[in-house]
C-alpha cells in the first residue's frame, strides 16, 4: 500500500496537506486546459499529478471535478497558499524577461486558486485500468512563476514535465514554452534541487498519418527523444518522450 492508499477522506478533507509527499515524483503540466489524457497515460508510472493554467476559473475546474472515466472523486478540497509554499518564496526573474509580454492577456485572466482531488478507481475497474488511487493539484495560475514557487520554494523537482498544445500565439499564452531561451525553460533546468527525468512534448501535428509538424523541433540539449505516441488526444494529435541525458 502506498501513502496515497492510506489517505482517508478525512485526511483530505481536513488534515494536514502532504505537500512533500505529492510533489516527490510528481508530473507537472503547464496550460493543460482539461487535458486528462496525461493522467489516463501516464498514471501507472506517476500518481501525483499538478496541473497548471491561468485562463481556467475555479468554477469551470469544478464542472470538470468527476470527469475521469472510471475514477470517483475520493476526497477533494481548496487549498491557501501557505499550503502550497509554506516556506514563503521570493520570484527569481528570467533573463530577458518582458514585463509587458507577462501581463498582455491579464484582462482574460481568472482569479488565482488551488485545488486538491484524490480519486479513487471504481470497483468495476482492475488494475489494467490505472492504479487505484491518483491525486492531481489544480492551480489557477501562471505556468513559469506556479513552477518556481511551488518546487525551487519546497526543494523539489518535478519528475516529469509535460508541454502539450501550450497555447502558444493564438492560445493566450504570453510565452513560448518550447523554446530552450525561454523563462520556463529558464526556470525548470535552473532549479538547483534538480531536473525533470523525462519531459512530455506534443500537440497537434497535422494531418492523420502526417508524422511532420510544428512539434517535431524540441531543442532542449538536456534530453533526447526515446518514444512517440500517435494518436495522443485525437487521429492529429501526438506527443513524444524526451528523457534526460
Amino acid at each position: 500500500m502506498n501513502d496515497m492508499e492510506k489517505l482517508t477522506k478525512t485526511d483530505i478533507v481536513n488534515g494536514p496537506f502532504p505537500l512533500t509527499n505529492l510533489l516527490n515524483n510528481s508530473l507537472y503540466y503547464p496550460a493543460c486546459g482539461f487535458d486528462g489524457n496525461i493522467i489516463r497515460r501516464y498514471s501507472k508510472k506517476i500518481q501525483s499529478f499538478i496541473f497548471c493554467d491561468y485562463a481556467t476559473g475555479e468554477d469551470a475546474f469544478m464542472c470538470h471535478l468527476h470527469d475521469f472515466p472510471g475514477y470517483d472523486v475520493f476526497g477533494n478540497r481548496s487549498l491557501k497558499q501557505d499550503e502550497l509554499i509554506p516556506n514563503g518564496w521570493q520570484m527569481q526573474i528570467p533573463p530577458h524577461f518582458n514585463i509587458e509580454e507577462y501581463e498582455k492577456y491579464k484582462d482574460i485572466l481568472k482569479k488565482p486558486f488551488a485545488h486538491w482531488a484524490v480519486y479513487e478507481r471504481l470497483a468495476t475497474f482492475d488494475d489494467n485500468h490505472g492504479p487505484k488511487r491518483f491525486s492531481l493539484i489544480y492551480i489557477g495560475g501562471e505556468g513559469v512563476a506556479t513552477y518556481q514557487a511551488l518546487y525551487w520554494s519546497n526543494k523539489k523537482t518535478a519528475k516529469v514535465l509535460a508541454i502539450i498544445q501550450p497555447g502558444t500565439g493564438f492560445g493566450f499564452n504570453w510565452t513560448d514554452f518550447r523554446s530552450k531561451e525561454g523563462p520556463l525553460a529558464w526556470v525548470v533546468l535552473n532549479n538547483k534541487y534538480g531536473t525533470p527525468d523525462a519531459i512530455i512534448y506534443g500537440g497537434m501535428s497535422g494531418y492523420p498519418g502526417q508524422n511532420e509538424g510544428c512539434y517535431e523541433d524540441f531543442t532542449w540539449e538536456q534530453y533526447r527523444k526515446t518514444e512517440t505516441i500517435m494518436p495522443y488526444r485525437t487521429q492529429t494529435d501526438k506527443v513524444t518522450i524526451w528523457v534526460k541525458k
